[in-house]
């Protein structure tokens, strides 16, 4: 009777664990089927210049759904150029490979806030070709997160400055400081502006009304023709100086106009010159004194003698009348 109660044992602990790994069968033949582990899949690869993190086994996701993983993730030196990329290689269901084409592209995106790295394929159109195993599909870079906080703490630099400085200006502004704090807080400096804009409307409305020149330089339009006539006087003086027409234009030109016009000046100057050291007629004239008092008294005494000739003609003039 122990023997067979021992039997019966070990055939109840046979069966439970029969039926253990026959549940464990079904379950890993479910879940195959629900994820497509064992379905037929095709091999995508793409290249990009960082990963931010991106891990094999990462969900590769198509418009969203998941489609596949990331299968590997290896270094490679492209075209011999020495520049080092990354490749990323993802296995994707065989039964969306329609839905992948030339124009489609891939993507490292961000799960939650724990970061973790999925790869994003978009739709492609169905004009463009449909991708075959271990094609290359296009990828653009996925945003540095390191560089955005950098600049963000820059950008917050920034601002914590421009707040401290506005803050400062209001104090002093407040403190009646500057210009605008004594225009604010002073009494006299908005009657002074308000004074000066009352000048400004003033003046304005003499302008309107044709008052002084300004006004008749804003309003007058015979002015404005006379205005207008003098600057095409202007343009055409200035065009005949284009032409070389003109004693101007000559003498801005022509070296042996000027030539005459430098030696003429040098001998006025030395004319001067002789003038003020006393040579020849008119410079003794000028500075010896006692030749010009002779001829003021010789001026003076013909100046009477002419005055004596009209008052007593009679006496300069003696006609001698005689008979033969």
């Amino acid at each position: 009777m122990a023997l067979k109660g021992h039997s019966d044992r070990r055939i109840a602990v046979g069966g439970l664990i029969t039926a253990a790994i026959f549940l464990a069968l079904v379950a890993i033949i479910v879940i195959s089927g629900k994820e497509g582990i064992l379905r037929s899949r095709y091999e995508l690869r793409t290249r990009m210049d960082r990963v931010n993190g991106l891990q094999v086994g990462a969900p590769v996701w198509l418009a969203g759904v998941n489609v596949g993983s990331v299968s590997d993730i290896i270094f490679f030196n492209e075209n011999g150029k020495g520049i080092t990329k990354i490749e990323v290689r993802m296995k994707i269901k065989k039964g969306v490979q329609n839905l992948i084409r030339s124009d489609s592209r891939a993507r490292i995106g961000t799960l939650g806030l724990l970061g973790d790295k999925y790869i994003a394929i978009t739709l492609g159109s169905p004009d463009s070709l449909m991708l075959e195993d271990k094609d290359y599909i296009r990828s653009t870079n996925p945003i540095d997160l390191e560089e955005i906080i950098s600049r963000s703490i820059g950008v917050v630099d920034d601002i914590t400055e421009t707040a401290s400085s506005v803050k400062n200006i209001a104090r002093k502004i407040d403190d009646g400081e500057g210009t605008l704090g004594k225009l604010i807080n002073e009494p006299i400096m908005y009657f002074d502006l308000a004074h000066l804009l009352a000048l400004v409307q003033k003046l304005t409305d003499k302008v309107n009304n044709n008052e002084g020149t300004i006004g008749l330089l804003f309003n007058d339009k015979s002015l404005y023709h006379h205005f207008d006539t003098t600057l095409m006087e202007i343009s055409a003086l200035t065009d005949t100086l284009k032409r070389g027409e003109g004693t101007l234009k000559k003498l801005l030109r022509d070296p042996t106009l000027y030539n005459n016009m430098v030696k003429s000046v040098a001998k006025i100057d030395s004319l001067v010159e002789q003038i003020r050291a006393g040579q020849g007629t008119t410079g003794s004239l000028i500075s010896n004194k006692e030749l010009y008092n002779k001829l003021v008294s010789s001026v003076s005494s013909l100046d009477s003698l002419v005055q004596d000739i009209k008052k007593n003609p009679q006496k300069y003039l003696k006609v001698k009348v005689s008979l033969f």
